[in-house]
């Protein structure tokens, strides 16, 4: 029996905070159980940066590999009409049709993760032919982070061999024609560790009942055929954009912006799963940077110093301080790091970070900030060119309400319109007009202003109503001779205190 595996798994295509990934999947089955799966969507590399143990140089390496694969060794028949794009922003375009002999035998992966789920069409059961969408609990996908499906909306499209008499949790689109649609918001109601088992659970059966299955929707061998045809054509395609890649790869001597870009995703998949105390998978992501041949010194130390954070939170104190000794014995350069090191084992040794109990409950986690642009601490942002910040949440948020200030008027730069989020109420942005060679601090949930006003009302929210962690973004511009601007250690410190609190209290939280 052929096994179905390939990485633009049916039902998991993903959300990500990085960037909207969105897509449909269209089935359509005949009666002896063959058919056809079509593919398209926009797939991010963050996401499965966090579900594969590949180091790839970029984001277009490691679609091109991922590509070649699912083609090349699949357990498809063969694929068809299959193009694809690679985005500025790291995200790839897909598109595809693929053939099975029969959807009782395929299984569907995330990666290299069985997805616990199956289509299964019991054409055996006359008059009336059932297909069910079924899930197996206690499968390997429930060992992947419940956040990869939270943001989801996922439309499952099936076309049948024969009119629909009786459905139980499908939608009819037509006589012949059924959706299943999950929305990973519906997760953030169900208790318990495996919430997907809780979330097919609470579903119940999934499941279409046909009057009959007596019509092919298409000529599975004439359609085959036509494909085979076209099928080394895809693979010379694949073979040409790989060898294109490697030239480029190979000619590189300094990080490319778009490498760059792919190290920050990365950066911000790591933060995010610390920010959820998620600290064995934002490791593993640290690690990947770390060993990357093509990351930057900034980058390896940065990674570097939040392992020494996830140690910290972990309780591991010892090799915490480890950690953030080697950051600074071989970092020296890298001021951001090696500052942020010095300032942790600062406070540990003078017993300013009080640990909670290992065996304390973790309390739920609040909205809180993932990124920015420009990024934090950043000191050679070009005024010129930069009209505007944006600031990135683990989450999406209440799109009318937020609250910004900074720590003095002299710090806050000067804004020309309005602020706005994006429609998925992740992206923050607001207009600014910057000076050179100026320090800046933008404060979210906080600052001089926010602390002038009791019992502030106002803020940056999540749609259940709860306040982002404050957060403050602190980076200057160069001055006129394009020379960075240094930011001083005390501010740094200051923002430190913020944004990485080790023993969080009520009073900070709701200033």
């Amino acid at each position: 029996m052929k096994r179905t595996k390939h990485l633009l798994v049916i039902f998991l295509l993903l959300f990500f905070a990085a960037g909207c990934i969105d897509g449909l999947t269209v089935l359509s089955l005949n009666q002896d159980r063959s058919g056809k799966v079509t593919f398209e969507g926009l797939f991010d590399y963050p996401a499965y940066s966090m579900i594969t143990s590949q180091n790839n140089s970029t984001a277009v390496s490691f679609f091109i590999e991922q590509i070649e694969a699912m083609l090349a060794d699949s357990g498809f028949e063969v694929w068809n009409d299959v193009s694809w794009k690679f985005l500025d922003d790291g995200r790839c375009y897909f598109k595809g049709t693929a053939y099975f002999k029969d959807i009782n035998k395929t299984d569907f992966f995330l990666g290299s993760t069985k997805s616990n789920l199956k289509i299964l069409f019991d054409n055996d059961q006359q008059p009336k032919p059932t297909v069910e969408l079924k899930y197996l609990e206690n499968g390997p996908i429930e060992s992947l982070p419940a956040e990869l499906f939270e943001s989801a909306r996922i439309s499952l499209v099936i076309t049948l061999p024969g009119d629909v008499d009786r459905i139980e949790n499908f939608e009819l689109l037509d006589l012949q024609t059924a959706t299943f649609v999950f929305d990973g918001r519906d997760l953030a109601g169900i208790r318990g560790k495996n919430k997907l088992s809780g979330y097919f659970r609470d579903k119940g059966t999934i499941k279409l009942f046909l009057a009959s299955a007596q019509k092919d929707l298409f000529d599975y061998t004439e359609e085959t055929g036509r494909a085979r045809q076209e099928y080394k054509k895809i693979l010379n395609q694949i073979a040409k954009a790989k060898k294109a890649q490697a030239a480029v790869t190979q000619n590189i001597t300094v990080t490319p912006a778009s490498l760059q870009e792919d190290f920050m995703r990365q950066m911000r998949a790591g933060l995010l799963a610390q920010g959820r105390k998620d600290f064995k998978r934002a490791v593993k992501i640290y690690k990947g940077i770390i060993n990357n041949p093509r990351a930057n010194e900034k980058f390896i130390s940065d990674a570097t110093y939040q392992i020494g954070a996830c140690l910290f939170e972990s309780g591991l104190i010892d090799k915490a301080i480890e950690q953030f000794e080697f950051v600074i014995d071989n970092f020296p350069l890298q001021r951001t790091a090696a500052l942020k090191s010095v300032n942790m084992l600062k406070r540990i040794r003078t017993s300013q970070l009080v640990r909670e109990s290992l065996e304390k409950e973790a309390e739920e986690v609040l909205p809180f900030v993932i990124d920015s642009v420009p990024g934090l601490y950043t000191e050679d942002v070009n005024a010129a060119v930069t009209d505007s910040i944006t600031i990135v949440f683990s989450e999406p948020m209440e799109t009318t309400s937020w609250f910004y200030s900074s720590f003095s008027p002299m710090l806050m730069p000067k804004v020309t319109a309005p602020p706005v989020f994006d429609k998925k109420g992740l992206e923050w942005t607001l207009p600014v007009k910057l000076r050179p060679g100026k320090i800046y601090a933008l404060s979210i949930n906080c600052g001089d202003a926010a602390e002038e006003i009791k019992n502030l009302q106002a803020g940056f929210r999540n749609v259940s109503g709860e306040k982002s962690k404050s957060y403050v973004l602190v980076f200057a511009t160069v001055n006129d001779q394009n020379e960075p601007t240094l930011i001083e250690d005390i501010l740094v410190e200051r923002c430190e205190k913020i944004n990485f609190p080790q023993e969080e209290t009520g009073e900070q939280e709701n200033r």
